[in-house]
C-alpha cells in the first residue's frame, strides 16, 4: 500500500537493470524514504550511473549557445514568469509517511470530533463505523491475522487503525479529496482535528498515553504516532528483476500475418455492485426497455439520494422534497443539469442527455410526492 511514490517509478527500468549496489535487506517499508536501501541513482557493471527508470545518466554536452538556435527573439514577448513561493506552496501539498510536508495548524480532538460529525459522518458514521458502502475507518485492530474458512467466519477488517502503516499521508488525502461533496474545503487545522479524532476512535496511544478530548493535534503530534501495522508492509526491491530469462530473438512471429481479435463492448446500462455506475448508451437502440428516468436514477443518482448524503433530498421522503416540489420544473431541471450546492452537473455524468435528465427528475419528483 505504502511503497513510496518514488519506488513505484522503479518498475519501468528494474527488469533490465543490473546493479552492483549491495544494500541492507528490509522486511518492511520504512517511514523515511531517505532510509530506503536503494537510492534513486546507482551504478551498473560498466560504472555508468543509472537512474531509477533505468536511464543512463550523462553529462550535458550542449552549450548555451547551441541551445538557443531559434531565429525568433523572446524579447518583448510574454513567456511567463517565475513561480512565486505562494504558487509553489499551493502545489506542493504532498505529505511523506515520516511527516515531512505537514503544514502548520492545530486543533483539539474534541473540536475535531465536531468537524468530523459535520463534514464526514454522513458517509463514515459518527464513530467511523461506515454508512452503506462507504469505508469503515475504526476498529479491526488484531483482525488481520484472521483466516476465515467459511463465509460465516469473521475475516480481517481493514481500517485506518488496523491496516494503515502510517498516519501522515492521510493528512494529504483528506485535505485533497475530502469531504466527497466539497474536496479541498477543509482547513489544515480541521484536518489535524479529524485525524486526532480518528486516532482516538481507534484507541491509538501516542508515547504510551491515550488520546484525550483535550489533546492538541499538530505536526509534532502526528509525527509521534505509530500505528499497529507500521511494519506490516514488505519492502519491495523493484530493482531486482522478476525474471532472468534471456531474449532469444529467433523464430519470431510475423506480426503481419497475425489476426487481431477485438471484443465488442456492449455499453448498455448495467447496475454495478457498488452503486457508482455511469449511464452510457452507444446509441438510442441500446436504451433499456422501461423507464429511462428510473434506470438513470438507480445507476447515477441513488448513491447520494438513497441515503441523503451531503444534503441531497432523500428519495421518496416527502418532507425532504417539499421545497423542491414547490419550485418550478424548469428550476429543478436547471439545478440537475448544471449542478446545485454539493450535487455535480448531471450527477457527475456529463454523457447523460438533457432530455433524459428531465425524465430522471420527473421520476424522482413523482416518487417523492
Amino acid at each position: 500500500m505504502y511503497t513510496s511514490m518514488r519506488n513505484l517509478t522503479l518498475l519501468a527500468g528494474s527488469l533490465a537493470l543490473v546493479t552492483t549496489l549491495s544494500a541492507q535487506k528490509l522486511s518492511y517499508t520504512p517511514a523515511n524514504p531517505d532510509s530506503y536501501p536503494y537510492p534513486s541513482v546507482t551504478t551498473d557493471k560498466q560504472g555508468r550511473k543509472i537512474n531509477v527508470d533505468g536511464a543512463i545518466l550523462q553529462k550535458q554536452q550542449v552549450t548555451v549557445k547551441e541551445t538557443y538556435k531559434s531565429p525568433i527573439s523572446g524579447k518583448n514577448h510574454n513567456f511567463g514568469t517565475k513561480a512565486t513561493k505562494e504558487q509553489i506552496k499551493a502545489w506542493n501539498t504532498d505529505v511523506r509517511p515520516d511527516g515531512k510536508g505537514l503544514p502548520d495548524g492545530q486543533m483539539s480532538v474534541e473540536e475535531g470530533a465536531k468537524v468530523f460529525a459535520a463534514k464526514c459522518a454522513t458517509c463514515h458514521g459518527d464513530f467511523g463505523e461506515g454508512v452503506d458502502r462507504f469505508p469503515v475507518l475504526a476498529g479491526g485492530i488484531g483482525t488481520l491475522k484472521l483466516h476465515p474458512k467459511t463465509g460465516g467466519d469473521p475475516g480481517p477488517l481493514k481500517t485506518l487503525g488496523s491496516y494503515a502503516p502510517y498516519i501522515a499521508p492521510f493528512f494529504w488525502y483528506i485535505q485533497t479529496a475530502m469531504p466527497l461533496s466539497a474536496p479541498k474545503s477543509l482547513s489544515d487545522s480541521e484536518v489535524y482535528g479529524i485525524l486526532g479524532y480518528l486516532l482516538q476512535l481507534n484507541e491509538i496511544q501516542v508515547n504510551g498515553a491515550d488520546i484525550e478530548d483535550e489533546t492538541i493535534v499538530n505536526r509534532k503530534f502526528i509525527k509521534a504516532v505509530h500505528l499497529p501495522n507500521e511494519n506490516g508492509f514488505e519492502y519491495n526491491n523493484l530493482r531486482k528483476p522478476d525474471t532472468h530469462n534471456t531474449r532469444c530473438m529467433k523464430d519470431c512471429i510475423d506480426t503481419s500475418k497475425m489476426v487481431v481479435m477485438h471484443i465488442k463492448t456492449d455499453a448498455t446500462i448495467v447496475k454495478p455492485p457498488f452503486g457508482d455506475g455511469r449511464y452510457s448508451f452507444d446509441d438510442e437502440k441500446k436504451k433499456p426497455a422501461g423507464d429511462i428516468g428510473k434506470t438513470i436514477y438507480e445507476n447515477t443518482c441513488a448513491g447520494c439520494h438513497d441515503s441523503g448524503i451531503a444534503g441531497a433530498p432523500k428519495f421518496g421522503d416527502k418532507a425532504d422534497w417539499a421545497h423542491v416540489q414547490k419550485q418550478s420544473l424548469k428550476v429543478t431541471l436547471e439545478h440537475a443539469i448544471k449542478g446545485f450546492n454539493a450535487m455535480p452537473p448531471k450527477g457527475g455524468d456529463a454523457s447523460i442527455k438533457d432530455e433524459d435528465i428531465k425524465s430522471t427528475v420527473e421520476y424522482m419528483l413523482k416518487k417523492s410526492k
